[in-house]
């Protein structure tokens, strides 16, 4: 069966077995991806996925299921299945929008999500990027000794979504991405530099000049070594700020503030960071990761500001989450096939508006961390805002740049935001869903 096909026999088979609304969608992906090692093909590996999901609202109880077969039992199965298991949950108080072409569909058009020339970047074009790369790196420097991490790969997906209101949406992307890591070697000691990108083109790919930005990055963290414990400013560069914060979004999500597994109950109105920071969902902007015209249950997705001039707004909803605090939905439902409707960020942004250059952060205290990199997250706490991460980087003090590592830092993410310092006006180039400028903390504690 099409696709299209699937969605409207799973929705009239859920009527029929008794739900009274039902939405289902339907995903597939295909991924290839090309290792290479010392001029010769590591691994190459191709995944594909599909599969349709349904929710079905039977007396306002939500059944999942789903399956991953197009044939017509299989989805009368599903359909079934969904209305069935309906009867052993408990009522969630929604029903579904109304979102027919005649009564607020979300707007359609081009988000720039899909480029055909990623169809041609085949195992041949994968090697050549790599090959290039690679030969680039070990001419760049002679402390060059490995590179361990060398690969180039494409994805692409396709996601319809069908509500038995007679709403019906389409979503096609397709991504092409290479990667390079680096390790570097002065007396006996080994530095590892990485760099990648993801683009739409992939002749946008520049294998070349991300080998020389890996190398860069591998040599300039030689001689690293750690540094007097205490407080310190500490300047969080662009290329990791997203994955810094990242850790804590959670908090967001309405879902976790009904439930009390967040810092930020009862916290709306309230500053949480200074004057002047902005912290967005942005589902259209063109090309990027996260954009969408409707979210996971079909709702028109809005450029939305969760923090504004740095006082807290409100949180991630789906529809479930909406009617339980009783407000209008905001568009931030996300779902896959297999799984439950959540929320979540179209493209977090931190807005650059009144952002400095990374060299004017580097000089607003006398000395400061500025961390390149981070060694994991197990010490963090997303609930509590917690922080305990071990990092690589740079003490800047003056014109004084000294390679840092074997060193933690703690505080809580929550009190860092409150005292933020300031933050980039530049994201680092590439197709992501995350926009986030290096942010300069005042203090943190620092251990060696």
């Amino acid at each position: 069966m099409e696709p299209s096909e699937a969605l409207a026999l799973a929705l009239e088979e859920a009527r029929a077995a008794g739900a009274q609304e039902a939405d289902a969608i339907w995903e597939e992906s295909e991924s290839l991806s090309l290792d290479a090692f010392e001029g010769k093909v590591q691994n190459l590996e191709r995944s594909d996925s599909a599969g349709l999901g349904l929710r079905a609202l039977v007396d306002g109880r939500p059944g999942y299921s789903f399956t991953e077969r197009l044939a017509p039992d299989a989805v009368r199965r599903c359909a079934r299945d969904a209305a069935a298991l309906a009867r052993f949950t408990d009522p969630i108080g929604l029903h579904l929008p109304d979102l027919s072409p005649d009564n607020g569909a979300p707007a359609s058009g081009d988000l720039g999500l899909w480029d055909p020339a990623v169809e041609s970047f085949d195992p041949g074009a994968m090697l050549e990027c790599c090959l290039a790369a690679e030969a680039r790196a070990r001419e760049a420097d002679p402390r060059v000794v490995n590179i361990p991490h060398l690969g180039a790969s494409r994805s692409t997906g396709r996601t319809m979504l069908a509500n038995s209101k007679g709403f019906l949406g389409e979503r096609r992307s397709g991504s092409a991405s290479f990667g390079i890591g680096v390790v570097s070697r002065q007396n006996g000691i080994d530095k590892m530099g990485w760099d990648g990108i993801t683009w739409r083109d992939p002749s946008r790919l520049d294998p070349e000049g991300l080998a020389r930005q890996a190398v860069e990055r591998s040599v300039e963290l030689l001689g690293a070594g750690p540094v007097p414990s205490g407080p310190v400013p500490v300047l969080f560069d662009e290329r990791i700020s997203a994955q810094f914060l990242s850790i804590f979004l959670g908090a967001f999500l309405a879902d976790a503030v009904q439930k009390g597994q967040s810092r930020l109950v009862g916290r709306v109105g309230q500053r949480l960071a200074p004057a002047g920071f902005q912290l967005s969902t942005q589902p259209r902007l063109a090309g990027m990761s996260g954009s969408r015209f409707f979210d996971g249950e079909g709702l028109p997705a809005s450029p939305r500001r969760l923090v504004e001039d740095g006082i807290l707004r409100g949180f991630l909803h789906n529809l479930e989450t909406a009617a339980r605090d009783g407000i209008p939905p905001t568009g931030d439902a996300v779902r896959g096939y297999t799984g439950r409707v959540s929320a979540g960020f179209s493209n977090l942004q931190v807005e650059l508006a009144g952002g400095r250059s990374r060299e004017a952060l580097e000089r607003a205290f006398p000395r400061v961390l500025h961390v390149v990199k981070l060694e994991g997250s197990t010490g963090c706490n997303p609930i509590s805002g917690d922080i305990s991460i071990g990092v690589q980087g740079f003490l800047v003090q003056g014109a004084s740049r000294t390679p840092v590592d074997r060193v933690s830092l703690s505080g809580n993410i929550f009190e860092t935001l409150s005292e933020l310092e300031g933050w980039g006006d530049d994201y680092r180039p590439g197709i992501r869903s995350q926009f986030v400028p290096c942010l300069l903390a005042r203090t943190l504690q620092l251990a060696s």
